[in-house]
């Protein structure tokens, strides 16, 4: 009898087939027949067991073969969409991508995405669930490589923030991320952004523990049915406040509501108000228009909004302005870019892109983000469209 066993993996039976839960919220399937040419199986939560003489080595390689092929047709439980994995052997570099990865603005924070996948879809989304074609999930091994190379380029020391454009409270090792990030010698602070469903006592705990020293948490209302109404899914707005109130006692908790102006005026005012209650930080953000999101309302000028902010700074006798002052902003080395905007480059087609229309696609170092209606396959000659801060939009030539 051999036993493989995998922390990432957990496993289960269904109809013949042998489902494979991957990082809490991904599965596929392999069928049972085909894994018994192996052996005789025997399926336990987080190992699988044959039946062989054979040597253990020589079951791994097979079974991992088998396993290669089923990561292929990986699909979200959360959304039901087909899913992206991309760790060191897949041939995608973290850097050029503004959907995952590693992003570096030129300054002492970097952003890092280790996926896609969201809990909610809210009604202002920068992305539209309906525009989305897949999701994008980072091996955390290969993100803290790439990441120590990028902070060795820096001259300060570095804030990380742990961003995303789904919410980064579902990555299934998003404690361990945490304490591998923390051990980088050249960290300064570590945050993230959160709707904070999925953050309880037990997890913020974990998080502060492993590192986390910031939480930045999207509460939009106070008010259940409003707030539910916003996130386009049920919004536990009272486990959300109470998360927030124990939060604030341990680290540093900023509330950062989105303010869609003739929508959830009075909210934000309440959201502003409790945080002054709790004593949290507060950065209020005007809802802006993109094209690839969706459009509640129409955007409030960015003159108009700061004016309002300064009125409610009077009105509620709080500071709005002073956001995160401990973190220590500072102008940074910037990476080099391999191209320009208007240049014509050779890229390889790795995978459909998150959007539909658009394309993974390789050349030298980064990632290049191709749009097209086309079935773009193999090597193509692409027209750089997008190149500001090492993020990368192309076109085909």
């Amino acid at each position: 009898m051999v036993t493989l066993k995998y922390q990432n993996l957990a496993f289960s039976e269904k109809e013949g087939r042998i489902r494979i839960l991957f990082l809490k919220i991904y599965y596929f399937y392999l069928d049972r027949k085909e894994l018994e040419k192996i052996g005789k199986l025997r399926v336990n939560r987080h190992s699988i067991s044959f039946r062989t003489d054979k040597r253990e080595e020589n079951v791994r390689q097979k079974f991992e073969f088998m396993l290669t092929q089923g990561f292929e047709h990986l699909v979200s439980t959360v959304n039901g969409k087909p899913a992206l994995y991309v760790h060191r052997n897949s041939g995608i570099p973290l850097i050029g991508s503004n959907d995952f990865g590693i992003i570096d603005r030129g300054t002492n924070t970097i952003e890092i995405k280790p996926l896609t996948t969201c809990n909610i879809d809210c009604i202002f989304c920068s992305v539209d669930h309906l525009k989305r074609h897949s999701d994008i999930v980072v091996e955390t091994d290969y993100l803290i490589e790439e990441l120590k190379k990028v902070i060795e380029k820096k001259e300060n020391r570095v804030n990380i923030h742990i961003g995303s454009q789904g919410d980064p409270s579902l990555y299934g090792e998003l404690v361990r991320l945490v304490r591998e990030i923390r051990k980088i010698r050249k960290v300064n602070a570590i945050s993230m952004v959160t709707n904070g469903i999925l953050i309880n006592r037990t997890m913020a705990d974990k998080l502060i523990k492993a590192g986390m020293t910031h939480f930045h948490i999207s509460l939009h209302s106070l008010d259940p049915e409003r707030a539910s109404r916003l996130a386009n899914a049920p919004y536990p707005v009272k486990k959300v406040m109470e998360t927030c109130r124990y939060i604030v006692k341990h680290a540093h908790l900023l509330l950062v509501p989105v303010w869609m102006a003739g929508i959830n005026d009075k909210d934000v005012e309440d959201v502003i108000l409790f945080g002054k209650e709790i004593g949290a930080d507060l950065g209020v953000q005007n809802y802006l228009e993109y094209s690839f999101g969706k459009k509640p309302v129409n955007p409030m000028p960015m003159k108009l909004f700061f004016m309002k902010i300064k009125e409610l700074e009077k009105k509620l006798e709080v500071n709005l302005t002073t956001l995160n002052e401990d973190l220590g902003f500072k102008v940074d080395t910037k990476l080099k870019k391999p191209f320009r905007k208007g240049d014509t480059i050779n890229v390889e087609i790795k995978a459909r892109g998150r959007l539909l229309n658009s394309y993974i696609a390789v050349a030298g170092e980064r990632i290049v983000t191709v749009i097209s209606s086309d079935n773009l396959k193999g090597h193509v000659k692409a027209r750089i469209i997008r190149d500001k801060d090492n993020i990368f939009s192309a076109v085909p030539a």
